[in-house]
């Protein structure tokens, strides 16, 4: 009886000092935003993106030759698709719905945590690297990329197969 008095104790007191975490504050979001430098993370991140929509057209068509008149519909395409995804996701629409997030994830105390740690020199440094490794990350995309492509054509293939079958089947 001593022991599920115990348990139930614990059971209470643990759940007592989870509720009792604050959560994070609107400022203290908004400086761990500006520390991790997140606006610039998104307009890095449309730019790797373009060239892996580059890389991804060029996969599209097989790595055949584009006549110019091609070539430039697969141009406009793409600019228009980035040009989309910037306006959409742009820092400025997108900033509120991190912060909201940014909120109801972390505790106060986490976020003052990670606003220490950013604030440090190896902080800074783990941001400003952040474009390399984002660059270096979309290049192993970009390499499998090609393969995979491949296979999920071949899957389409084998299922529009499959499809035929099953209609010539009924």
């Amino acid at each position: 009886m001593k022991a599920l008095c115990a348990i139930f104790f614990a059971a209470v007191l643990s759940f007592s000092l989870e509720s009792s975490a604050a959560p994070a504050s609107d400022p203290s979001v908004e400086k761990l935003l500006e520390l991790t430098q997140a606006g610039k993370m998104m307009d890095s991140a449309f730019a790797q993106m373009d060239g892996l929509m580059k890389a991804t057209m060029k996969q599209v068509t097989n790595g055949k030759p584009l006549t110019v008149q091609e070539q430039a519909v697969m141009d406009k395409q793409q600019s228009r698709m980035v040009a989309l995804l910037k306006t959409e996701f742009s820092w400025d629409k997108m900033k509120d719905a991190f912060a909201k997030i940014y909120r109801e994830t972390f505790t106060q105390e986490e976020v003052d945590g990670l606003i220490a740690f950013y604030q440090s020199p190896v902080g800074q440094a783990f941001v400003k690297k952040q474009p390399q490794l984002m660059q270096q990350t979309m290049q192993v995309m970009q390499q499998r990329m090609g393969p995979l492509m491949q296979k999920i054509q071949k899957m389409a293939e084998e299922t529009a197969k499959d499809m035929k079958a099953a209609k010539s089947g009924q």
